[in-house]
């Protein structure tokens, strides 16, 4: 399919779309698809939040403690692990639904997209273990071949607190 940047309506399409087939992939742990909607040179970061007071507030520094600091390639060794038989939080397996909200797009530079959305994750495990996860991601996303790709993405949590017993989740 090829992408309109032109188009805003066609474009804000095009992302939900994107969105869509993410959510459903992440949700049935297809990662091989999922894998496939990410580029090569791929930068997923999540960075721990601090809660300060107005004053003091600071953007989040890539140096700092980060919850995911990713690559293409440390995702693809992190799925893997749930094949090896000793993910043992993962096992049974958690079962997840992502919720993607208030997409918002926005032409950048030649074949690239910047995209902002909402999350919300649920997850659940066992009889009674829940967790939400709630938060903003701003993605950069090229065209590769007449698709859209996530190239870059962070991950900002509401929470400064993970209230989660683990974090065997992508957001």
């Amino acid at each position: 399919m090829s992408i309109d940047s032109s188009n805003d309506q066609a474009l804000w399409f095009a992302v939900n779309r994107l969105y869509a087939a993410e959510a459903r992939y992440l949700d049935q742990e297809d990662y091989e698809r999922w894998f496939g909607l990410l580029t090569e040179d791929l930068h997923y970061w999540m960075p721990t939040r601090e809660t300060r007071f107005r004053r003091d507030e600071t953007a989040p520094d890539p140096q700092r403690m980060n919850f995911y600091k990713e690559t293409l390639e440390s995702l693809r060794m992190r799925a893997s692990r749930l094949d090896t038989g000793t993910a043992w939080s993962e096992n049974p397996r958690t079962r997840y639904r992502h919720l993607i909200t208030n997409v918002e797009v926005f032409p950048a530079s030649g074949n690239e997209i910047r995209a902002l959305s909402n999350f919300i994750v649920y997850r659940h495990r066992l009889e009674r273990e829940e967790a939400w996860l709630v938060g903003q991601r701003e993605d950069l996303l090229r065209t590769i071949e007449g698709e859209l790709r996530i190239a870059r993405r962070t991950i900002l949590l509401d929470q400064s607190v993970l209230l989660s017993k683990n974090l065997n989740v992508y957001l």
